[in-house]
């Protein structure tokens, strides 16, 4: 009896199932390589070996790869579909030689070699073949090569990256508070912006606006200078536009507070953001902001007011008086104004305010210097206003006795100038020197000298000497 599913023998009566055959598909389908244990058992040929126990069609095999040798290569018709597996991006050559293992399916003998990836290809690499490359260390890398952002929150301590602020607002606000303190004494601005950046804590810059414009507002023009200037230094590397809002928004808030213990704080406010507008890290559009206008009132109005008067930019400039830091030239002019003003009054008192509100010790000499020089030609009473003056600024420590020797020394320096316009400029300043030893015993020591042979035959014209023993 035969069948589609079995035959008769003429031996055996008996019926075999035969083994199930595969679905053929419309294309022949290439052979690859065999990596199975292949054997004949009872169920049928060329079926794996079986472990299940009751030995039926229907249990599970187990595969076992081969460990004998490489896999037997079957070769079939042509025009069957072909299977090249090739690493992405490269080709069999290439995919032979690279470090990692990769399996070779045998496709490059068969058909030879993939073509190479021309320039142009997605998938060109034009160093995937180059094996002329040096391995240079991380030191000089970063320093040769592109460097990586900035790691700020990196804690040190604790071996890992901090998410956030590192530093809690409170201690944030109490290192400000010393890096403002340093800068006061010692003006570098760049040092006090890299100690700020340094604390690793951008979501607070906003409160150096608040905590320098405040400490400033109990301190003289020369320090509310030097925060003017900090802030526009800052911007934008340290402050932001908008973290310079948001300061100045945080005073608007406490501007009541501020002004009970500082009165004028209002008015000290807004010359602060008139100078910031002016200096141009804030935009003016910032003064017509509803909700700056809301929270700012009298300060943002006060604002308005100084911006909107004639020639404001420049008067602007110079809002905190003459100790802001102006060029060397203007303080000559302001001492000058100082001395007229004081010869007219002849106040001591006020004079000595004067120098003081003027916040530059370290100019004291030049002061020293014209004061002696304004009265050469002036009659004796006003020589004896002008020595008054110089001793009462020594004996309220005004005047330093190293800034009053410089002072002279300045003087002999130019004695041949002086002398050409003042023929007693010789006689006088001696005797301002002789003077000023009574008041200043330090005066006794200084070893003044005049510069070439110019001064000195000036000095024994006055005399009335021809310069010869």
């Amino acid at each position: 009896k035969n069948s589609a599913s079995s035959f008769s023998s003429p031996a055996r009566s008996a019926t075999f199932p035969l083994p199930p055959q595969p679905r053929r598909s419309r294309h022949r389908r290439m052979a690859t390589f065999s990596t199975f244990t292949v054997d004949k058992t009872e169920n049928g040929e060329g079926r794996p070996r079986s472990n299940s126990k009751g030995g039926g069609s229907g249990g599970a095999h187990t595969i076992q790869r081969r460990r004998d040798g490489p896999p037997d290569t079957k070769v079939v018709e042509e025009g069957s579909a072909r299977r090249n597996i090739v690493r992405k991006g490269g080709n069999s050559e290439v995919a032979r030689h690279a470090k990692t293992d990769v399996v070779d399916d045998g496709s490059s003998v068969l058909y030879g070699q993939s073509p190479p990836i021309e320039p142009g290809d997605p998938l060109y690499d034009p160093y995937e073949n180059d094996e002329n490359y040096v391995l240079v260390s991380a030191d000089e890398s970063v320093t040769n090569g592109p460097r990586s952002p900035p790691r700020h929150n990196y804690d040190p301590d604790h071996r890992r990256m901090v998410f956030g602020p590192m530093l809690t607002l409170s201690e944030f606000k109490r290192r400000v508070v010393e890096a403002l303190n340093e800068y006061f004494s010692s003006e570098d601005a760049e040092e006090t912006i890299g100690t700020i950046k340094e604390l690793g804590c951008p979501e607070y810059h906003y409160e150096v606006v608040k905590r320098a414009i405040s400490m400033a507002m109990d301190r003289k023009e020369r320090e509310r200078e030097l925060v003017s200037k900090l802030l526009s230094a800052s911007s934008p590397e340290l402050l932001t536009t908008d973290q310079l809002g948001k300061g100045f928004e945080r005073l608007f808030e406490f501007i009541d507070d501020l002004e009970l213990d500082t009165p004028g704080a209002t008015e000290i406010t807004a010359a602060f953001l008139a100078r910031a507008v002016v200096d141009e890290i804030i935009p003016p559009a910032f003064l017509v902001d509803p909700v700056v206008v809301g929270l700012g009132g009298d300060v943002v109005a006060q604002t308005k007011r100084i911006l909107s008067r004639d020639h404001q930019y420049s008067r602007v400039e110079r809002i905190w008086g003459p100790g802001d830091g102006r060029p060397v030239s203007e303080l000559k002019v302001a001492i000058d104004q100082l001395l007229v003003e004081y010869l007219l009054s002849k106040q001591l008192s006020e004079a000595e305010r004067c120098v003081r509100e003027m916040e530059v010790p370290h100019f004291h000499h030049e002061l020293v210097k014209r004061a002696v020089a304004a009265v050469l030609d002036k009659p004796a009473d006003e020589q004896a206003a002008m020595l008054n003056l110089l001793a009462h600024l020594h004996k309220t420590e005004t005047v330093s006795p190293a800034q009053l020797e410089q002072g002279f020394q300045k003087l002999f320096q130019k004695l041949p100038d002086l002398v050409l316009d003042s023929p007693n400029a010789s006689r006088v300043i001696n005797s301002f020197l002789a003077q000023t030893k009574e008041f200043c015993p330090e005066a006794e020591g200084w070893a003044l000298k005049a510069n070439g042979d110019r001064a000195e035959a000036a000095t024994n014209g006055a005399n009335g000497t021809n310069g010869h023993a």
